[in-house]
């Protein structure tokens, strides 16, 4: 199921800004910039990985001071550096956008992100919703998805059977999913939102909703 959020129908047109310039200097690239955001358990990473093989988008590396843990290497890929490297990069102006989520630093890094985009590919990133946020105020044109799950008890059933966390850090993401999902909905920022209740349908959904966005650029 997807609901349209046109808050945004009246932005003021932006571009994907070269690194060193402002969004608003800068020539608009020919790429999309795709936004995929959700909290832990909705199901984001599977499907930007479907997303990913269907369609002709780059899914983009995330850069990370958390230490590397077993699974890293399947599905997103991430980037392990030191708190110092990540600070001297953040100094450096070298992230599109970063975020602190339980109590490590997530960035994506905009070369080659800006670079794809400029010349002429799709770009989908997976954040956090204090990225989303970034990337809404930076680059006006980008398309926000935000992940909903079909409702509060599956949603919790999923962290569950994930199996990842102790039941203290599974509560703990499941407040901080319940919030994330508050602050998404008031924010009123994304352009669209999907249930993902059944993943085929959300994809399919999601394809769609990528697909008309390109064809109104």
């Amino acid at each position: 199921m997807v609901a349209s959020n046109d808050s945004n129908s009246n932005a003021s047109p932006s571009s994907i800004a070269p690194l060193g310039t402002s969004p608003a200097s800068a020539k608009p690239g020919p790429g999309l910039l795709i936004v995929l955001v959700g909290p832990s358990g909705v199901g984001k990473s599977t499907i930007s990985r479907m997303l990913a093989d269907r369609m002709k988008v780059r899914y983009t590396v995330s850069v990370t001071t958390r230490p590397k843990q077993p699974g890293d290497d399947i599905g997103k890929t991430y980037e392990h550096v030191d708190l110092e490297e990540f600070y001297r990069r953040l100094d450096r102006d070298e992230f599109l956008e970063y975020a602190s989520v339980y109590a490590d630093y997530y960035a994506t890094p905009k070369r080659p992100a800006l670079d794809q985009l400029s010349a002429g590919e799709d770009v989908l990133l997976e954040i956090d919703f204090q990225g989303a946020m970034q990337v809404r105020f930076h680059y006006p044109d980008a398309l926000l998805i935000f992940i909903l799950p079909p409702d509060e008890q599956t949603l919790l059933q999923r962290l569950t059977d994930r199996k990842r966390d102790s039941a203290d850090a599974m509560q703990r993401r499941y407040r901080n999913a319940r919030r994330e999902i508050a602050m998404a909905k008031g924010s009123r920022a994304f352009d669209h939102m999907v249930i993902n209740d059944d993943l085929e349908t959300a994809v399919a959904e999601i394809v769609r909703v990528i697909r008309h966005k390109r064809t109104a650029m």
